[in-house]
């Protein structure tokens, strides 16, 4: 391969050197090499393997929850090491998230189905109400985020000697060839020195993550660098950077050591207002805890991992943090029963949502045309909305009743399914106990659905004391697969279930209780 020579001069080494030709751009371990990383079609090859991954005949197999774990496996298996090189153009990750909804919600090449809930929220974490798929975007960027790691983490060695050459050392440390760049070098490089502001939803995200450790002080800018644990000086305190004699100066020499004790000595280029000799005190404040000390170097740390060490997951986390916003609803701590398969909790999931295919979500979609076939599929009188089918219906009413019964509780139904789940275990002493019961929750509407379904696609009469039946027994298989030190049997989890639970739990503490030392039954 040749760069900048004519294709006779090539063909003529190639010959002489007995070796075949080449072009660019060109893959080296599965990384393109020598093309421009920002053009798309560098990065069809990925797209097609996402494609190919996700295939739509492959859903057609699978259970909502299976498609789910297909997506979040999908990373895994295909070259993940492609998004920690680069920053991949949005339009390439918007073409693969666009083959991961189409797979989610069952949808092939040529036909579309409804997606049902909003792909940002479907990102979001388990606990904020979604389904814990990963952003692309900002995995992207916490991937490549182990680039400042590494340049944190090595202080000298030939990599680090290689970067310096090749894009020149500005200042005291990496953080500063990285602060002071003007958009010079390669693509690559580019990319890493912007990292910490291509999100616009949180700035400086990177850079407030790494904490200068201070030792000595003699590399840790007193202004410019995060040492102090809440983000550098001169942003924290502008009027303050403006009046300093020492804008450039390290901590060593902001202050002086005295008789063992380190003693911070701030300058000012005037005499200071009142205000401003407050903004003093704050300042004051924020380090008097750091203390520089002779006989060691000062060190980068990540804050954000208890070893100080850059993880992906930890970047991650603040990035989907601000996706996520201040704060989910409990219920959708609850919604992801351990007990449960992942296809009931999905849809008890899509539920708290209403974000199901009853009669009315699909009038309102425009699937259905007509009002008058919005009816319940099961009473044939009112509207199918969600709070009728799984809570006022005369089927799920029965339902409950025969639950509390059975279970020797009180449900109230209330005006939706989200207050009604929310308000579901007040009863309930123990984490077991609710656990259990909010399994005969997502078991019950579970169950009151594909009898819905069976009734209007395969037209089968609804025999309610078959379907709670079925209640029992699929809450027993599944509460029994899912919970190895449970030893009741059948009967017994149709006699008394809370019982049943109470009991296990017990004997589980009794088995703890005459453990040894080394953790063996004595």
């Amino acid at each position: 391969m040749g760069v900048g020579v004519t294709e006779s001069w090539l063909s003529e080494m190639a010959c002489r050197l007995h070796c075949k030709e080449g072009e660019l751009p060109f893959k080296y371990l599965g990384i393109p090499v020598g093309g421009n990383i920002r053009r798309k079609s560098m990065w069809q090859s990925l797209v097609q393997s996402v494609e190919k991954k996700l295939a739509s005949w492959k859903g057609r197999f699978l259970s909502m929850g299976g498609r789910i774990t297909l997506i979040n496996s999908m990373l895994s298996s295909l070259p993940v090491f492609l998004m920690s090189a680069y920053l991949i153009p949005k339009g390439t990750l918007l073409a693969i998230d666009k083959i991961r909804r189409r797979f989610l919600w069952g949808g092939g090449a040529e036909e579309r189905k409804i997606n049902w809930v909003n792909w940002g929220d479907v990102c979001k974490s388990k606990e904020m109400g979604g389904l814990g798929v990963r952003d692309l975007r900002k995995f992207n960027l916490a991937l490549m985020g182990k680039w400042w790691g590494r340049l944190a983490k090595v202080d000298e060695g030939l990599w680090m000697k290689v970067i310096a050459a090749k894009y020149g050392k500005v200042g005291k440390h990496w953080m500063d060839w990285i602060r002071e760049n003007n958009g010079g070098g390669s693509l690559w490089w580019r990319d890493v020195c912007c990292l910490n502001s291509v999100n616009e939803e949180s700035v400086d995200w990177l850079s407030e993550g790494f904490r200068m450790k201070i030792g000595d002080g003699k590399s840790a800018s007193f202004w410019w660098d995060n040492w102090g644990g809440e983000g550098c000086l001169a942003n924290n305190f502008p009027r303050l950077y403006l009046l300093s004699i020492g804008k450039e100066n390290s901590c060593n020499q902001m202050g002086i050591a005295r008789s063992g004790s380190w003693e911070w000595k701030l300058n000012w280029r005037r005499n200071l207002f009142e205000w401003e000799a407050e903004e003093v005190v704050d300042l004051e404040r924020m380090i008097e805890g750091v203390k520089v000390s002779q006989g060691r170097a000062d060190k980068w740390e990540w804050i954000h991992d208890k070893g100080g060490l850059y993880s992906t997951q930890s970047a991650y986390h603040i990035l989907a943090s601000d996706q996520n916003g201040p704060g989910g609803h409990t219920i959708f701590k609850r919604v992801w029963n351990p007990s449960l398969p992942t296809k009931v909790s999905t849809f008890n999931w899509q539920l708290m949502l209403d974000r199901i295919p009853t009669k009315v979500n699909l009038l309102k979609r425009g699937i259905i045309k007509d009002r008058e076939e919005s009816k319940c599929v099961v009473c044939e009188e009112h509207e199918e909305v969600s709070a009728h089918l799984f809570l006022r219906c005369r089927l799920s009413r029965g339902l409950w009743e025969a639950c509390a019964k059975w279970w020797g509780a009180k449900v109230k139904l209330d005006i939706d399914c989200v207050k009604t789940f929310e308000n579901f275990g007040e009863w309930c002493k123990g984490t077991r106990i609710r656990q259990g019961w909010d399994c005969i929750w997502s078991t019950v509407v579970w169950t009151v659905w594909l009898a819905r379904n069976q009734k209007l696609f395969q037209h089968k009469e609804i025999n309610a004391g078959k379907l709670f039946e079925s209640i029992q027994l699929r809450s027993f298989l599944w509460i029994k697969a899912r919970n190895d030190r449970y030893a009741f049997t059948l009967s017994d989890w149709l006699l008394n279930p809370v019982v049943c639970i109470k009991d296990s739990c017990k004997s589980r503490k009794a088995i703890k209780g005459k453990a040894g030392w080394n953790g063996m039954a004595s």
